[in-house]
C-alpha cells in the first residue's frame, strides 16, 4: 500500500498514527478538565490556546520520539497549508525556484508598491518543516507589513547537517540580489531554527565582506544549541517544545564540537557590523533565555537590537495561536519597524 506522501504505508506507522490520535485526544480531555478546575495555564490564555498549546506539546513530543517514521515525520517535509481563508483575496502563493532551491513566493493582489521583500526561513528544528508549513504565518506577515516574501526550501538533517543549510541561506540570498534587488530592498527573517539560520547567515555575510540586508525580523530564535537557557526548565510547563529534546545538545544538525561555533549557535558571536534587527519572544517559552543573550550582546556590540516580549505568549505564539492579541500586536510592531528601517 503507497500513502498519499510517496511512502509505504508500514504496520508501524498506522500503530504510530493510532498512538498518536490517542495520545492527542487524551492531551485534549486532560486540558478541558485541568483548566475546568484550576483554570487556566495562564491567566489570560484563552479555552482555543490551552488545547492548543496541548495539542503541540504532544503531536511534537510524540514525532521526537519516532524519527524514522517514514509518515509522521515525513508529513512535515510535505504538508503546504492554506493561505488563511480571510487572506485569500489579498495574498497569493506560488511554487518558484531561489538560488536552486525550491521555495514559496508571496504576492500582495493589487499591490502598487511593497515596503520591503522579505527572505522567510521557516523553523523545525532544522530536521522538520518546509516553507509550505509556515504559509499561515507568512501570509499574515506579508499581508499586515506590507511586503512581498519568499520562502526557500533549505536542507535538513539528519540527513544534511551544518553547514549544508547555512550555505542554501546564503545562496537565496545571493540569488535574489543577483536577481537585481537591492539589499536595502530586503528584510531577512525567520522563526526559531529558521530565526537562528537568518542570523548565522547575516554572520557569514558579514564575515565574508558581502553587502548586508536593511534589516532582520526574529520570531523566538533558537540560537544556542548546547541548550544551556534556564528558561528551558523554568518555562518547561508554558511552552510545547520537547523537554526531552532541549534537555541534551542538538547534535543532530551539528556535532559536538561546533555547537559554540557562532555560525551554528549564534548567541557565541560577536554582533558587530550586523543591520538593525527585531526580535520577537515569548515570556513563557523555553527558549527566552536565546533572545535575552542576543539582546546583551547587540548591546554589547553597538548593534541596533530591539526585543519585543510578550509576557505569558508560547514559542513563536503568531504561527501557533493567530488569534492571540499578542499576535496581532507583533504584526502591528513589525510593519511599523520595516517602515522606519527598510
Amino acid at each position: 500500500m503507497i500513502a498519499e506522501t510517496g511512502y509505504r504505508l508500514s504496520m508501524s506507522s498506522v500503530v504510530n498514527v493510532a498512538r498518536l490520535w490517542l495520545l492527542v485526544s487524551l492531551a485534549i480531555a486532560r486540558r478541558i478538565f485541568k483548566r475546568l478546575l484550576l483554570g487556566p495555564t495562564l491567566p489570560l490564555w484563552t479555552w482555543r490556546t490551552d488545547i492548543a498549546v496541548a495539542v503541540a506539546r504532544t503531536a511534537i513530543g510524540f514525532a521526537a520520539t519516532v524519527p524514522d517514521d517514514p509518515i509522521i515525520n515525513q508529513f512535515g517535509l510535505r504538508i503546504k497549508a492554506r493561505v488563511p481563508v480571510d487572506l485569500k483575496r489579498s495574498v497569493r502563493v506560488s511554487t518558484t525556484s531561489l538560488g536552486g532551491l525550491e521555495a514559496d513566493r508571496y504576492i500582495r493582489l493589487g499591490a502598487t508598491k511593497d515596503a520591503a521583500i522579505i527572505l522567510y526561513f521557516h523553523g523545525g528544528g532544522y530536521v522538520f518543516g518546509n516553507p509550505g508549513t509556515h504559509r499561515q504565518h507568512v501570509a499574515r506577515l506579508v499581508h499586515a507589513t506590507g511586503t512581498t516574501a519568499i520562502a526557500p526550501r533549505y536542507r535538513l538533517a539528519p540527513k544534511h547537517k551544518y553547514p549544508a543549510a547555512l550555505d542554501d541561506a546564503a545562496n537565496a540570498y545571493r540569488a535574489l540580489i543577483a536577481s537585481g534587488i537591492s539589499p536595502s530592498e530586503i528584510v531577512v527573517s525567520g522563526d526559531s531554527a529558521g530565526g537562528g539560520l537568518a542570523l548565522a547567515m547575516l554572520l557569514r555575510l558579514r564575515d565574508a565582506g558581502e553587502d548586508m540586508p536593511s534589516g532582520a525580523i526574529l520570531f523566538s530564535p533558537y540560537a544556542d544549541l548546547e541548550h544551556t537557557a534556564y528558561t528551558i526548565e523554568a518555562n518547561a510547563n508554558t511552552d510545547y517544545l520537547p523537554a526531552s529534546e532541549l534537555s541534551v545538545p542538538n547534535t543532530t544538525y551539528a556535532n559536538p564540537s561546533q555547537l559554540r561555533d557562532p555560525y551554528v549557535s549564534p548567541v557565541y558571536a560577536s554582533l558587530t557590523g550586523l543591520p538593525p534587527m527585531l526580535i520577537f519572544a515569548g515570556g513563557a517559552e523555553m527558549i527566552l533565555d536565546d533572545s535575552v543573550r542576543l539582546k546583551a550582546n547587540a548591546e554589547r556590540d553597538g548593534v541596533d537590537m530591539t526585543l519585543s516580549i510578550e509576557p505569558e505568549m508560547m514559542h513563536v505564539w503568531q504561527a501557533l495561536v493567530p488569534w492571540e492579541p499578542a499576535a496581532a500586536r507583533s504584526l502591528e510592531t513589525a510593519t511599523e519597524w520595516i517602515s522606519d528601517h527598510a
